[in-house]
């Protein structure tokens, strides 16, 4: 990962070493472990919006997405290759 810029981040000395820790164990750098993890709490918050968004739809609008999403999944699974 090539970074144009960097920073310097404060951290506990306990969070440095786990993080130090996790890197070894993965064989990879601290940098990408951060990266990672953090990569991984943007999708987790994605996914938490998307089933608020979920569970604010009324009963037309739940209807309109499983109907949606039943056809989606038909057509993903006719075994047609696409363009």
């Amino acid at each position: 990962m090539a970074l144009s810029e960097t920073t310097t981040l404060r951290v506990p000395r306990e969070l440095r070493d786990e993080i130090s820790r996790l890197a070894e164990l993965r064989g990879t750098t601290m940098l990408r472990v951060v990266t990672d993890a953090v990569s991984r709490l943007g999708r987790e918050e994605w996914w938490l919006s998307v089933r608020d968004a979920l569970d604010g739809l009324d009963a037309a609008q739940t209807a309109s997405y499983l109907a949606e999403s039943a056809g989606l999944d038909a057509a993903v699974a006719d075994g047609l290759d696409g363009p």
